[in-house]
C-alpha cells in the first residue's frame, strides 16, 4: 500500500500543478461468510467452466479497481482533437482480516498466500486529429467488449492486453477498429529469439443497424508465435490460431438483449489472449494446440421487467476439441437466472438459479473417465440498493448460497480445487454478507 500511496500522491501533485481535468473511477466488491462445516466460506466452481457461474454468495474474496482518467486536453469548438491518459490498478485480498499478510495460495501449512495487485491499464488515446472521426490508442487496456454480469464473465471479443489500436473508424453504416496486442510469455526469456510473443490482430466491425434497435457486429482475430529454441533442450514450434464471431444486440421488449456465436481455433480457441506462444515440440499433448477448436454460443439478456421486478438471464454452450488424436472431445452447457424484486425504492429480494455441465474425455481417474461433471446453485439474498434497479450500485447484502454436485466432481482436481473442505462431499452452503459498489 506504500507503493499505492506515492502513486496516488504522485498524481495528485502533478494534477493540481499541470490543471488537468480528470476523472476517477472505481469498482469494488468483498465479503466475508461462513461455510456449514463452520469455517470460512469457501467457493464452488465446475473447474473448466469460464468466469464465476452464479457469483450470487460465491465470491471469495475482495477485488477493487483504482481507474484514473486525465484530460491532457479536450476537445474544443476551434479544436476537435483530445488527448487523455488513462492508469488502472487492481487490488484483490482473500478477506482473511483487516490486516493480512502477503502470501500466495492457502495450499500449504503455514499457509503461503499473496496479495496481488497489478497495473491493469496505462495507455494514452488521442482523437479527433485534423477534423478526423478516428481515435489511436498505445499501451495496455482492458480491451474487450460485453460481460455476462451473472457469471463475471466476458465472453465477447475479451482480448485485453498490451499493444495499439485504430478505432472509430467509419465504414459504411458501422464502425471499424483494428488492434495489434503482443502477449509475451512469463516463463520463458531466454530464447533463440528472446521473450517469445503471441503476436495478435484484432478486427472489429461494430453496431451495424439491421432491423428494429437491433444491430450486429463481427469480430476477427489472428494470431501467432514463431519457432524459437530455449538452449538445446526444448524447441517450441511456431503456432497460430484465429477467431471468427458475431454478436446481434438490442432492445427486447423493456430489456436487452445480445446473442452471439463465436468459432475458434489454435491459439485462439480460448478466445482471449492467453493461447501458448511456446508449443513444445516434444510433447504431444502441447502441440495439439494448432489442432484445438471450439464453437461457442451465448445469449444473454438482462431487464428491469416491472415497477417491482428484474431480471438477468444467461445461457451458453461450448463444443470443441483439445486438438490430440484421442479422448479430444470437450464440452459444456450452462444456464442461469438472478430474479431481483423490489419492496421498496431501497430493499429488494435477489435470487439466483444456475445449472451447468463439463465433460472432457482426457479427464480420467485411473485409467476411467470421469464423464460429465455437474454443478447446481441456489442463492438468496435480501439487500440495500442505491437504487430501484437491477443495476443499482453501491448494493450490500446478506446471502446463503448452497450448492451441489454429482459425484463425477467430487476429488480434489475438481470440487475440491476450489473448495478442499468440500472435496469428498455432494453439496455445500455458504452464509454471509456481501457489498459491491461502482462509480
Amino acid at each position: 500500500m506504500k507503493k499505492m500511496f506515492w502513486v496516488l500522491t504522485i498524481l495528485m501533485t502533478s494534477l493540481n500543478a499541470l490543471a488537468l481535468e480528470a476523472d476517477f473511477t472505481t469498482y469494488m466488491r468483498g465479503g466475508t461468510g461462513v461455510n456449514q462445516e463452520g469455517g470460512k466460506m469457501e467457493c464452488f466452481r465446475n473447474s473448466g467452466l469460464p468466469g464465476n457461474f452464479m457469483r450470487l454468495g460465491n465470491e471469495c474474496d475482495f477485488y477493487t479497481e483504482l481507474g484514473f482518467v486525465f484530460h491532457n486536453k479536450k476537445a474544443t469548438a476551434d479544436d476537435a482533437s483530445f488527448f487523455r491518459t488513462q492508469l488502472r490498478y487492481a487490488y484483490s485480498s482473500e478477506g482473511l482480516r483487516q490486516w493480512e499478510s502477503n502470501r500466495t495460495t492457502v495450499t500449504s501449512t503455514p499457509a503461503t498466500i499473496t496479495t496481488p495487485k497489478s497495473e491493469i491499464e496505462a495507455y494514452v488515446k488521442a482523437g479527433g486529429i485534423d477534423g478526423m472521426p478516428m481515435e489511436y490508442w498505445v499501451g495496455k487496456r482492458f480491451y474487450r467488449d460485453v460481460d455476462m454480469y451473472i457469471w463475471d464473465w466476458y465472453y465477447y471479443a475479451e482480448m485485453a492486453g498490451v499493444g495499439a489500436g485504430i478505432e472509430q473508424i467509419p465504414l459504411g453504416t458501422g464502425k471499424l477498429a483494428i488492434a495489434n496486442l503482443i502477449q509475451a510469455n512469463e516463463e520463458f526469456n531466454t530464447t533463440s529469439i528472446g521473450r517469445p510473443v503471441l503476436n495478435i490482430w484484432d478486427v472489429r466491425y461494430s453496431t451495424i443497424p439491421v432491423f428494429a434497435e437491433q444491430n450486429i457486429s463481427f469480430w476477427g482475430v489472428y494470431a501467432w508465435a514463431k519457432a524459437s529454441d530455449n538452449g538445446a533442450t526444448q524447441h517450441f514450434d511456431s503456432t497460430n490460431g484465429y477467431v471468427l464471431a458475431t454478436k446481434l444486440e438490442g432492445k427486447v421488449g423493456p430489456g436487452y438483449n445480445k446473442f452471439v456465436v463465436e468459432y475458434g481455433q489454435g491459439a485462439m480457441k480460448d478466445f482471449n489472449v492467453y493461447g501458448s506462444s511456446t508449443v513444445d515440440t516434444a510433447e504431444a499433448d502441447q502441440m495439439a494446440q494448432n489442432k484445438a477448436w471450439n464453437v461457442r454460443i451465448v445469449e444473454d439478456w438482462h431487464m428491469d421487467v416491472t415497477e417491482k421486478w428484474g431480471v438477468f438471464f444467461g445461457v451458453a454452450a461450448s463444443q470443441g476439441s483439445t486438438g490430440a488424436d484421442t479422448d479430444n472431445k470437450v464440452q459444456w452447457q450452462a444456464i442461469g437466472v438472478r430474479p431481483v424484486y423490489n419492496f421498496t425504492d431501497r430493499f429488494q429480494l435477489a435470487t439466483e438459479f444456475g445449472f451447468s455441465r463439463y465433460e472432457n474425455e482426457s479427464e480420467k481417474v485411473g485409467g476411467v473417465a470421469v464423464g460429465v461433471r455437474e454443478l447446481g446453485r441456489v442463492a438468496i439474498a435480501p439487500q440495500l440498493s442505491i437504487g430501484k434497479s437491477i443495476w443499482g450500485r453501491p448494493v450490500l447484502r446478506a446471502y446463503a448460497a448452497y450448492s451441489f454436485w454429482n459425484d463425477a466432481n467430487k476429488g480434489s482436481s475438481y470440487i475440491g480445487s476450489s473448495a478442499p473442505t468440500f472435496a469428498d462431499k455432494s453439496s455445500g452452503l455458504n452464509v454471509g454478507y456481501q457489498f459491491e459498489a461502482w462509480f
